[in-house]
């Protein structure tokens, strides 16, 4: 055989390879996990806690005037049926809590475990994590708080082309505005930030730092400290309908894959000249617009994230309001200053799927919200691990 055809039919074989170690794409949420022989449970954090957000997703839930069910896999439950299994847990929690060893004995016996179909392989997922940050701000533009954040600008229509019929059902909505009688993408963040495409419209809800504005948007949430010692909360109000684009992998020449994190891009960010630091946040064409809270930020669901506890993941996959399990490895820092850190420290503990983020697609996909302020931003700024992922689900009585 010739050589070129011997490389040929070299390459071909590497390729069906790859493919046959390919997970098969999802058709629909009922091929999204599978029935599972329970993980070892445990819990690295406090269970009165825990306890406290499951009763708030129990009151949000059963005030809450839609009728979804949630869907495990091929078990399916009303909304009654789940809100049971949740009075269940907490009162085992509140009557056990205190030996969490005869708690999660308890929590085996009464309840069925989910694996998720996962990225790799069942179960396995790969989680990242978000946070509140608390930034400093100004109600008038000064000399480094140049960058407004805006509130949801009145001419940006939505547009859910399910209602055109079952052909475009799961297709994502779009948003955009008029031009003339044509219906055209709204604007993008260099046309917004570069291009000051909303200057003068009276949107403006504060300055801050322009690198500020652009973590705070990924981040969903957050608090404005301002001069006269005012909070602004500001919470997702919408976005502009551009794709996500993570400016991580434009970074790679510069910054070493394993050292890549939302510390690392920041820094290396900060050291730019201020029209190559817009160049490169332009590249994320995706724009969050914010409103003003009295409390702190809310979930996709409506309720408060939990430090620790919340998670986002796929709505199309996962069942909002659901409770589960999750193991993984929580960042270690050794040193004060440290972008990196030194290792992992595997924990569990259990969880309330409650939230759903830009860039978290597919079944294979976790955000995990860490909390509020400068701690929580160096856990979740470098929290990029692969883990584990149940569902729990009531046992039929």
């Amino acid at each position: 055989m010739p050589k070129r055809w011997s490389l040929l039919a070299a390459l071909t074989l590497a390729l069906v390879g790859i493919l046959s170690c390919a997970r098969a794409p999802l058709k629909d949420r009922t091929g999204a996990m599978r029935r599972s022989s329970p993980p070892e449970l445990r819990d690295d954090l406090p269970i009165p806690a825990l306890l406290d957000a499951v009763d708030a997703q129990i009151r949000f839930l059963e005030k809450d005037p839609s009728s979804r069910g949630f869907v495990f896999g091929d078990r399916s439950l009303t909304k009654a049926e789940y809100l049971a299994g949740l009075r269940r847990f907490e009162r085992l929690g509140r009557e056990k809590g205190a030996d969490p060893g005869e708690f999660f004995r308890s929590v085996r016996e009464e309840f069925e475990f989910f694996e998720v179909y996962g990225q790799k392989e069942w179960g396995d997922v790969f989680i990242t994590s978000y946070f509140e940050p608390r930034i400093p701000g100004s109600e008038r533009p000064t000399a480094r708080l140049t960058q407004p954040l805006y509130g949801m600008p009145d001419d940006m229509i939505s547009l859910d082309l399910g209602l055109w019929g079952e052909r475009f059902a799961g297709t994502r909505k779009l948003r955009g505005r008029l031009d003339g009688k044509a219906l055209i993408p709204y604007y993008s963040r260099e046309q917004i930030d570069a291009g000051a495409a909303l200057k003068g419209r009276k949107l403006e809800l504060c300055w801050v730092d322009p690198i500020d504005a652009f973590f705070l948007q990924i981040q969903g949430s957050g608090t404005v400290e301002l001069p006269d010692g005012k909070l602004l909360r500001l919470n997702y109000a919408e976005k502009n309908g551009q794709p996500y684009e993570s400016i991580s992998k434009y970074l790679r020449g510069v910054i070493p894959p394993e050292q890549m994190n939302l510390h690392t891009i920041e820094a290396y960010l900060r050291k730019l000249p201020r029209e190559e630091m817009q160049r490169i946040l332009n590249l994320n064409p995706s724009y969050v617009f914010f409103k003003p809270l009295e409390e702190s930020a809310l979930t996709y669901l409506g309720v408060p994230a939990t430090d620790g506890r919340t998670i986002a993941t796929d709505a199309g996959f996962f069942p909002k309001g659901a409770l589960a399990f999750l193991s993984f490895e929580k960042p270690r820092f050794t040193a004060p200053g440290e972008l990196v850190p030194a290792g992992g420290e595997p924990v569990a503990r259990f969880v309330l799927d409650q939230d759903i983020g830009g860039d978290i697609r597919g079944p294979g996909r976790v955000d995990l919200f860490w909390g509020r302020g400068m701690e929580a931003k160096l856990y979740a700024g470098a929290m990029k691990n692969r883990g584990r992922l149940y569902y729990l689900v009531p046992k039929t009585p």
